[in-house]
C-alpha cells in the first residue's frame, strides 16, 4: 500500500511538468490538431442554381476529401449526371496530408505527455529520450508548415471550383438558358482549419526550442567550467628546493 501511495506522490510530482513550457505546449498541441482536423474534414457543402425559372434546377455537393473530379454535377429533375466539378488539380492530396499530419502529431503529443508523466526520471537521466522528442518535434515541425502551406493553396482551388459561375459552365444548361445561383458555398470551416494548421505549426516550431534544451547537445554546452589551477608565476628564488648560498666566517673575522 505504501509502494502504491510513494508511486502516486512521485507521479503527482511529475505532473509539475505542465508549468514548464515543454509540457505546457504539448497540451495545446493536442487541443489545436483536435481543432485542425475537425475542420479541415468538416467542409461539407454544396451550390445550387436556378435555370428558367426552375429553382435548384442543378445541385453539387462535396465534402473530405474533395474528390472534385469525382464529385457530380446533377440535373435534380432526373437526377441526370452533366459534368464534374473539376478534371483535374485535385485538391484531395493536400487534404490528406493534411488531416495525417493532424492526426499523428495528435498521437504523438498524448505519447510525449505521457512520457514526460510516467518516464520523467528516465527522461531526465538518459540521453536518448530528449534526442527522439527534439528529431521528432523537428519532423513534424516541417510537415506543419508544409501541409498547412499546401492545404492552404488547395483551399483556394476548392473555392476556385465550385464557385457558381464554374458550376453554371460545367453544366452546359446556362448557355442559351438564364441561370442564377440560390445557394452558394460554405468555406468558413476549411479556412479556418487552414489558420489552425499554421498556429500548429508555430506550436510545434516553439516546442523544438523547450525539448532541445533537454538534449546533451544543449546541456554538454553550459555545463559549468571547473577551474583550471593557476600556474606558479612566483620566482623560483628562494624556494626550499634551491640550494642556499653558506656564509663561513673565516677565524679573526
Amino acid at each position: 500500500m505504501e509502494a502504491v501511495q510513494s508511486k502516486f506522490a512521485g507521479m503527482s510530482n511529475h505532473l509539475g511538468i505542465f508549468k514548464e513550457p515543454r509540457g505546457l505546449i504539448r497540451v495545446f498541441q493536442v487541443i489545436f490538431a483536435i481543432l485542425a482536423i475537425a475542420t479541415a474534414c468538416n467542409g461539407r457543402s454544396s451550390v445550387a442554381l436556378n435555370v428558367g425559372g426552375v429553382t435548384n434546377a442543378v445541385t453539387t455537393t462535396w465534402s473530405y476529401p474533395y474528390k472534385l473530379a469525382n464529385t457530380a454535377v446533377i440535373r435534380t429533375s432526373d437526377r441526370a449526371v452533366l459534368s464534374s466539378i473539376s478534371t483535374g488539380n485535385d485538391p484531395e492530396s493536400a487534404a490528406e496530408f493534411f488531416v495525417f499530419t493532424g492526426s499523428t502529431s495528435l498521437i504523438l503529443s498524448l505519447a510525449f505527455i505521457l512520457l514526460y508523466v510516467f518516464m520523467h526520471e528516465q527522461y531526465i537521466n538518459k540521453d536518448l529520450y530528449p534526442v527522439i522528442d527534439f528529431t521528432i518535434t523537428m519532423i513534424w515541425t516541417i510537415f506543419w508548415i508544409a501541409g498547412s502551406s499546401a492545404w492552404a493553396q488547395a483551399v483556394t482551388s476548392i473555392r476556385t471550383q465550385t464557385a457558381w459561375e464554374n458550376i453554371r459552365q460545367r453544366s452546359g444548361l446556362c448557355l442559351t438558358t438564364p441561370c442564377s445561383y440560390s445557394v452558394s458555398g460554405n468555406y468558413a470551416n476549411i479556412i479556418v482549419s487552414v489558420i489552425f494548421g499554421y498556429l500548429n505549426f508555430i506550436l510545434w516550431a516553439g516546442s523544438t526550442w523547450f525539448v532541445f534544451k533537454e538534449t546533451r547537445f544543449f546541456k554538454g554546452r553550459t555545463l559549468p567550467q571547473q577551474p583550471q589551477p593557476q600556474p606558479n608565476t612566483y620566482s623560483d628564488i628562494g624556494s626550499p628546493t634551491m640550494p642556499q648560498p653558506s656564509y663561513i666566517r673565516s677565524p679573526g673575522q
